[in-house]
């Protein structure tokens, strides 16, 4: 749960991040809020394609998948990143800009400062984000630092090579029952969708 000492920590992270230029204010970057969002939106459908094609049997069949594939990792990963872009389209539009590096921290972080200290947005929606940002760190056995990049390079592998499939993920992927991973999926999916409803409001007050 967010409390007060969260938000102290986080306004003095933010300080940090804007001093140290890791996250830097401009009413110019206003612009790619749109491109943001598109992109928020176009990561929550393929979350939505990769979670029919795990559970439609005629899916599968119609498009050359055996009977027992599911890509649920997938599509907790992909509903993370969706709310990831939404939430950077929201801080846009407030002229923020965040870095490469610790992106997802400082994502988190700025969210607490601009957007719940001041009841712009419900408490619970970020820590629908915290958690399912958790989810993904846990299913991919990685830090907040390692996130952006290992899921740019591992995306590569996985539809090149699949030599993703024999790499460190966690348990989620080998010890966990189908229906288990398929809940954590459409938890994080159901959990995207109103995240991006909701920053999509944001999106359109002037």
């Amino acid at each position: 749960m967010i409390n007060e000492k969260d938000l102290q920590e986080a306004e003095k992270n933010v300080q940090h991040y804007l001093s140290e230029g890791l996250m830097t204010k401009n009413p110019a970057h206003a612009q790619f809020a749109k491109f943001y969002l598109n992109t928020a939106k176009m990561s929550l459908q393929v979350a939505q394609h990769l979670n029919q094609l795990s559970t439609n049997e005629k899916i599968k069949q119609d498009t050359g998948f055996p009977a027992d594939f599911e890509c649920f990792i997938w599509v907790v990963v992909t509903s993370y990143y969706s709310m990831f872009y939404a939430a950077n389209a929201a801080l846009s539009k407030l002229g923020l800009k965040i870095g490469e590096k610790i992106a997802h921290k400082i994502t988190q972080d700025a969210l607490l400062v601009y957007f719940i200290k001041n009841n712009r947005l419900a408490k619970q929606l970020l820590e629908d984000y915290q958690e399912t940002k958790n989810e993904v760190l846990n299913l991919m056995n990685l830090s907040e630092e390692q996130l952006l990049k290992e899921f740019q390079l591992k995306a590569k592998e996985l539809i090149a090579t699949f030599d993703y499939q024999r790499k460190k993920r966690g348990e989620f992927q080998y010890e966990i029952k189908s229906g288990a991973k398929q809940h954590v999926a459409e938890l994080s999916l159901d959990r995207a969708k109103t995240f991006i409803q909701e920053m999509n409001k944001v999106l359109e007050k002037p």
